[in-house]
């Protein structure tokens, strides 16, 4: 049996994505990172594994610590 099929949190599709927005919103909260989850932001998915690579490849050359 699969984590998902135990699992009644996990069981609906909609609250599976509610439940996983709301972990994702609350670690990066902790990390300091809150701006994607301001109200109103707005979030294009990547067209592909290559531009989402790309995509933080830029963002980490820009933000080197």
């Amino acid at each position: 049996m699969t984590l998902k099929q135990s699992n009644p949190h996990l069981k609906s599709a909609a609250v599976r994505e509610a439940a996983l927005r709301v972990s994702a919103r609350t670690s990066s909260a902790v990390e300091g990172i809150r701006a994607p989850f301001v109200k109103g932001a707005q979030s294009a998915s990547p067209a592909s594994t290559e531009a989402f690579i790309e995509h933080w490849k830029q963002r980490v050359g820009a933000n080197a610590r």
